[in-house]
């Protein structure tokens, strides 16, 4: 046509400009044998295939009316606009169609623009200032309630101070939001009780018995230790349910342990002359008592008991124990015996008494609790239990005691466990005679000569001598230095 010629005044070439085919983008990834290349130039492109995003505008001409996916986009060279409803940048990808990343926002399609280094760090210093100032925050409301709490904590400092940590801090933070459920929930149990300033009792298992080296164990009814330390009888010589409802009756919060073995004080004797034996059986009661729901057993205070031929076995413990017993309390009903010896004043072996004299002077002090009560049985064969215990109080004294008579009787109970010991109709009163005290150690003499009379000392212990020694274990009471 007429004014189309090119420079070289040669006619110009006017046929159409061929249009590339469209772009294909197949899904898939190479390792599954899927093509990502695009058809060969001339090939028809139908209609949407797999994976096809957009037909790009011919090359060179001005981009037609919007399409469908793509209506309401603004024309080339147009200011940037809102998107329109459901587009979104990401659909094409550039590394698959070929065409450049628009990044400031002027494509005819419409981009998004990258943050630059600047605004990357002013955002990372934004997030850290507003972390900086959360915590301290937290650290500040927990700083003002430890000022605030600390001046009405009933925890006191020593109990504190044990605390780890975390146990602090979840004590504060847990009375500071609330009291009671709210810090059982935030605080271990252990530390919300010492909070209340009590531990909580262990549960302890009380119907039965446990067995020990030579006897047997009780946890009695009245047994209810607060922690893990406790009081604990060894009783030598005697029926075992008769000394456990005893203790019952008497109220006595300890363990009890039993042991027989035999009839005469010999036996008793030889097996506590073994150095060790009674060490060994203080830490076979501790397994027991662990067995029975109490943790980490911790004796507190310890009482020798006797009747009869039980003594055998104090006299021996006495001699040989090491002191690392908390020893606080010897009880001997009607049992106390030695030897004769024409060439001593008192005409008594007193070698076979000396553990027990030692323990005699140390009741004086006030340092243990000896409580003895004697019957007016003369064995003849050797020493009879009220000549013992007026050369014990001699002893401890330091001369000779005069025993001022006795003015009121102890109740008399009539126990389930005493039916099958002794007959009703022989069944003795305690008829108290004498008595005299030397500090802490204290005699009681008894009306009668006769087996049964004998058998009253043990069956009216918990209306003789272990009220004295619930008065002295009293709950709430410090124990007294264990004497050495």
């Amino acid at each position: 046509m007429k004014g189309n010629v090119s420079a070289d005044r040669s006619p110009a070439d006017l046929s159409t400009t061929p249009t590339p085919p469209p772009v294909t983008v197949v899904q898939g990834s190479p390792d599954r044998g899927l093509p990502l290349d695009t058809p060969p130039l001339g090939a028809a492109s139908g209609p949407l295939e797999q994976g096809l995003l957009f037909d790009p505008p011919p090359l060179g001409a001005e981009p037609g009316p919007p399409g469908p996916l793509f209506e309401g986009l603004p024309p080339s060279g147009a200011a940037p606009g809102p998107l329109p409803p459901g587009f979104a940048p990401g659909l094409v990808d550039p590394a698959l169609s070929g065409a450049p990343l628009h990044l400031a926002g002027v494509g005819p399609y419409g981009s998004f623009s990258a943050p630059s280094p600047r605004e990357r760090r002013a955002r990372t210093w934004r997030a850290l200032g507003a972390f900086v100032l959360a915590a301290a925050t937290v650290i500040a409301v927990v700083f003002l309630a430890a000022r605030g709490i600390g001046a009405r904590m009933p925890v006191n400092g020593e109990a504190f101070r044990a605390m780890t940590p975390v146990s602090r801090a979840l004590l504060l933070a847990s009375r500071s939001v609330a009291e009671g459920a709210a810090a059982r929930v935030l605080v271990a149990p252990e530390v919300f009780a010492r909070w209340q300033g009590a531990t909580p009792p262990p549960e302890i298992r009380h119907d039965g018995y446990a067995s020990i080296r030579g006897g047997v164990l009780f946890t009695p009814e009245t047994f209810r230790p607060t922690g893990s330390s406790y009081d604990l009888v060894i009783h030598f010589h005697g029926n075992t349910q008769l000394v456990r409802e005893s203790a019952e009756v008497a109220g006595l919060n300890a363990a009890i342990a039993v042991i027989n073995l035999g009839i005469g004080s010999g036996a008793y004797e030889e097996l506590y002359a073994q150095p060790g034996v009674y060490e060994s059986l203080l830490a076979d009661i501790d397994r027991a008592l662990a067995q029975r729901g109490l943790p980490t057993p911790r004796l507190r205070r310890l009482a020798l008991s006797s009747w009869s031929a039980g003594y055998g076995a104090i006299a021996k413990i006495l001699e040989l124990r090491r002191g690392i017993d908390a020893l606080d309390a010897i009880l001997v009903t009607d049992g106390i015996h030695c030897g004769f010896v024409p060439d001593h004043p008192s005409g008594l072996n007193t070698l076979q008494l000396a553990s027990f004299a030692r323990a005699a002077q140390l009741a004086a002090a006030g340092q243990v609790l000896f409580t003895i009560t004697h019957s007016e049985i003369d064995p003849i064969a050797y020493a009879s239990s009220s000549a013992t215990a007026s050369y014990l109080l001699g002893a401890a004294a330091g001369h000779p005691v005069e025993r001022s008579p006795a003015l009121e009787a102890p109740p008399h109970l009539r126990l389930r466990a005493a039916e099958g010991a002794v007959s009703r109709k022989l069944e003795k009163q305690m008829i108290p005679t004498t008595e005299a005290t030397v500090g802490e150690l204290r005699v009681r003499g008894f009306r009668g000569n006769t087996p049964e009379h004998h058998m009253a000392h043990l069956l009216q212990m918990a209306s003789t001598v272990l009220p004295e020694l619930v008065e002295r274990w009293r709950e709430g009471g410090d124990p007294a230095p264990p004497a050495r």
